[in-house]
């Protein structure tokens, strides 16, 4: 007597146990773990939030936004809000997330063994985030160089300032 397999509607579900996995581990755009901290509706997908705790690749910062589908039949996918996951990326598919996930890439929650130890073998041991860095997030690099050009505008002024009053007549 044989036994059936479960039946879904998209035909790309990852399966961690099954014997695919390095394959879908490398096409990733980006790996990262972070856990789930919100979701929103933006039609016809769901966008998530993600605090980042590591990335394997792609330029992730503490934070990450994700877009979703939620329909089976769409290959989507959902997270559960306080829960941490290994998640594996494709490039944006919607303008208000920095990326997309669909249930064919090997994304799953980050305690199987199995999908983390795939990602080590492909990507590398991942780098730890510094939750209060901006660097990764798109905007870092933007937002060091206007500190390095506010510090640099405020010793200018200071500079002058020292000059202008050598130059004042004593009383």
């Amino acid at each position: 007597m044989a036994s059936a397999a479960p039946a879904h509607a998209c035909s790309c579900v990852y399966a961690p146990d099954g014997p695919e996995v390095d394959e879908l581990v490398s096409q990733a755009a980006s790996v990262f773990t972070g856990t789930a901290t919100a979701k929103r509706e933006s039609a016809p997908v769901w966008i998530y939030e993600f605090d980042v705790r590591e990335v394997f690749a792609g330029d992730v910062g503490p934070t990450a936004t994700v877009s979703a589908f939620e329909l089976s039949a769409s290959c989507g996918l959902s997270f559960e809000v306080g829960t941490e996951y290994i998640v594996f990326t494709s490039r944006r598919e919607n303008p208000a997330a920095s990326w997309s996930v669909n249930s064919c890439l090997a994304t799953t929650q980050s305690s199987n063994e199995r999908t983390r130890a795939a990602a080590v073998a492909v990507y590398g041991m991942p780098r730890t985030i510094d939750p209060l860095s901006s660097v990764g997030s798109g905007d870092g690099e933007k937002s060091l160089w206007w500190v390095l050009t506010v510090i640099g505008c405020v010793d200018a002024l200071g500079i002058v300032l020292f000059v202008w009053r050598l130059r004042l007549p004593r009383r």
